[in-house]
This record gives structure tokens, sequence and C-alpha cells, in this order.
């Protein structure tokens, strides 16, 4: 072990702690690739619904897993605004305080019925895609992220309006 004290200049040299040295084109196609298996269950659980219908033995139990994942995912894009929110040079206070809304939100949800939940979800997923594409041009978030998000979104609000449809009466 070396106790030798680590010049100043070494210091200079460090990343700070918890930075990452990957380029940012890294963190784009990783977040895109994350994002993307992320669509999955929102994809498979709305083809279900689909397809089967109210007549799948197991309907209860496919729309509590389709509104539960659909709410956590909510509550998740929240928080990427509350923590951008709270990073040095992008600190919003107005950011942090509509950053909770998404998980409100879905959590209220949850207590709708289908049909309705899907709809209450297409309309959060739509709003927080326009939010986060807003905030990209704006330069708020980067424009990669803007993309992203809106591509996102309208898949989640198309799968949504499919479950929605599914399960009407």
């Amino acid at each position: 072990m070396n106790d030798e004290p680590i010049p100043p200049a070494a210091h200079a040299a460090r990343p700070p702690r918890g930075a990452s040295l990957a380029a940012p084109h890294d963190h784009a196609r990783t977040a895109w690739a994350l994002a993307l298996f992320g669509l999955v269950p929102f994809v498979v659980m709305a083809g279900l619904l689909a397809y089967a219908g109210r007549e799948f033995i197991a309907f209860p139990m496919l729309v509590l897993a389709f509104s539960g994942y659909s709410a956590t995912i909510l509550a998740f894009l929240g928080g990427i605004r509350w923590g951008y929110a709270l990073s040095p040079g992008h600190q919003a206070i107005g950011t942090l305080v509509l950053s909770v809304l998404p998980s409100l939100f879905g959590w209220a949800l949850l207590f709708v019925p289908s049909p309705w939940v899907f709809a209450g979800f297409a309309a959060g997923f739509a709003l927080t895609g326009v939010w986060d594409g807003i905030a990209a041009r704006r330069g708020a978030l980067p424009g990669w992220f803007g993309r992203l998000r809106l591509v996102l979104a309208a898949s989640v609000t198309l799968c949504q309006i499919v479950a929605f449809l599914a399960t009407w009466n």
C-alpha cells in the first residue's frame, strides 16, 4: 500500500467523484437502447389486450400489470426531470416542483377502472413527452433526449390507446 500523499496536480487530473468518463454520444446510445427495452412491456401488454381482450383468463392481472408498469414509468420520467433540475447548471425550482406531478398522477390513476385508466395514462405520457420535447428545444435538456422522449411518448401513448380500445365495453 502506498501511503505517499497525492500531489495537487494529480487531484486536478482526476474527474470528480461520480463523474462519467463516457462521451455524451455513448450516453445517448445507451439511453436509446435502455429506453427501447423499456418499451417492450408496453407493446407486449397492449398486444395481449388487443388480441385476447376481456376473454383472456388473466385479464384483471394484465390490466393491473399494465397499469402498475405505466405508473412506475411515469414516476421514473418525473424522477429524470427531478434529477436534472437538481444538477449543477440546470437548477430550476419550477421544474423541481412540476417533476413530482407525473408520479402523483400515475399513482392516482391506479384507482381508476379500465378503460379510463389507459386514457389517463395516454394523456400523462403524451404530456410528459411534450414537456420534455419543449424543454429540449429550449436547451433545458439535451437535444438527443428530446428526440428520444418524443419517440417514446408517441409509442407509449399509442400502446395506451390500444389498451383503452381493447378494454372498452
